[in-house]
């Protein structure tokens, strides 16, 4: 159980993340609403998608769908939107989040890659299941933007690895082909138990959840039903199954 001193430095550390939002850089304005777009899930309308590209290009933060959560995303290396979407998530700043790779070369370059040891070319495996529902986690590059780790003081580290994923879906696609590259992200919340029949969140919901924290935008693409991905560390070499979820794992057993 933390203690009530751990406990205060972690409210003072948010306080002051909320400073230096204020003066951060960006589209975000908290009491402006955000922008919502209506796209068909197989992104056939992707050109609806332009002006949510063109914010995430200028420092936006807001919600978009994967192939498993909805995801809060922003620019990787745009280190005001970083401190934005922790804000908007009320995140401690030491929590490390994935992030979404638009291709295999983009996972490549802010990673060092899938390994090959004596069980398996680890690569040709990945190969054949992505796109799909897995987070992988892998050595870290120096292409990797630095982690602010503390708020209060604005202390950076290197983070020696990160979780990638490349969802299986079209508009999540769409969006990351428009930017050109990737995007640090982190799932909105839901229920802890999940059921099967458990749905994500709608657009109305989100907007509660998040609208007055200062998101930019939410694309919807309807309604669907609550699924996680699988993640697999690979940091070690050999493959540990760290969650089963939609991604089948069988491979890595």
């Amino acid at each position: 159980m933390p203690s009530a001193g751990r406990g205060r430095l972690v409210v003072v550390a948010y306080q002051k993340l909320q400073k230096r939002l204020k003066y951060a850089s960006g589209p975000g304005q908290k009491g402006k609403e955000p922008l919502v777009v209506h796209v068909e899930p197989d992104a056939s309308d992707a050109w609806r998608l332009e002006e949510v590209v063109q914010l995430i290009k200028a420092g936006g933060v807001g919600v978009i769908p994967t192939d498993t959560l909805p995801a809060i995303v922003c620019d990787l290396h745009n280190k005001d939107a970083v401190l934005r979407l922790y804000g908007v998530k009320e995140m401690d700043a030491r929590k490390p989040l994935s992030i979404l790779c638009p291709s295999l070369s983009t996972i490549s370059t802010y990673t060092t890659g899938f390994p090959t040891t004596a069980s398996a070319n680890w690569f040709n495996v990945a190969r054949r299941l992505l796109p799909g529902p897995y987070t992988f986690v892998l050595p870290a590059t120096k292409n990797l933007p630095s982690q602010c780790i503390d708020f209060m003081s604005g202390k950076n580290i290197h983070r020696k690895s990160v979780g990638v994923r490349m969802p299986a879906d079209p508009v999540c696609q769409a969006l990351l082909d428009g930017v050109g590259g990737a995007l640090l992200c982190t799932s909105v919340h839901v229920p802890e138990v999940l059921s099967p029949d458990t749905e994500v969140p709608d657009c109305g919901s989100i907007l509660e959840a998040y609208g007055s924290k200062g998101i930019d935008f939410v694309v919807d693409v309807g309604r669907r039903v609550v699924v996680e991905s699988s993640v697999v560390d690979f940091t070690s070499g050999d493959p540990e199954v760290l969650r089963e979820g939609q991604g089948d794992v069988s491979a890595f057993e």
